[in-house]
């Protein structure tokens, strides 16, 4: 099962449509805050999709948490925009959060740069901003890849895409 995720689109859906269309045949598309207006305009475009979301410190008018803990199959998730774990600083908090509650797959955003890393059985991912990279490149989002105990996270670099 494929899963993409977003963050950080911050009013700027042109990437982030780009990428859901590069990634049509995902069966889930997760988006982790600052700019959830935009994306769930876009998914409603796509209504045989599943989203999950959780509010950013930008989603001023978002009912939603800003952490969030589900399931795809067998495998636990967090998802969090991240401004409450302290992710600017380090990953300490966030991996405490994560392991309290089981998860194997912790996912973040929030700091515009993209991260992966594998700690002790777990997988950390921020897919870095969809429309404003703080790290100089281009714009970024995450593929995660679960197919039965096997789970595999990457990074997607639209190095081509010179949309607006």
């Amino acid at each position: 099962m494929r899963i993409v995720v977003l963050s950080d689109s911050h009013g700027m859906p042109a990437a982030m449509e780009a990428a859901i269309e590069q990634q049509k045949t995902a069966k889930l598309f997760i988006h982790l805050g600052d700019g959830l207006d935009e994306f769930k305009r876009i998914m409603s475009k796509y209504p045989n999709k599943e989203y999950w979301c959780v509010r950013g410190n930008c989603d001023y008018t978002a009912t939603e948490e800003s952490t969030a803990y589900s399931w795809v199959k067998d495998v636990k998730i967090m998802f969090t925009h991240g401004h409450h774990w302290q992710v600017k600083y380090d990953l300490d908090e966030l991996k405490l959060g994560a392991r309290e509650k089981q998860a194997r797959i912790a996912l973040y955003g929030h700091t515009h740069v993209s991260h992966l890393e594998y700690d002790d059985g777990l997988h950390i991912m921020n897919p870095g901003s969809i429309s404003c990279p703080r790290d100089f490149s281009c714009p970024t989002y995450g593929i995660i890849d679960i197919n039965g105990k096997n789970i595999v996270c990457s990074i997607v670099k639209m190095e081509d895409y010179h949309g607006h």
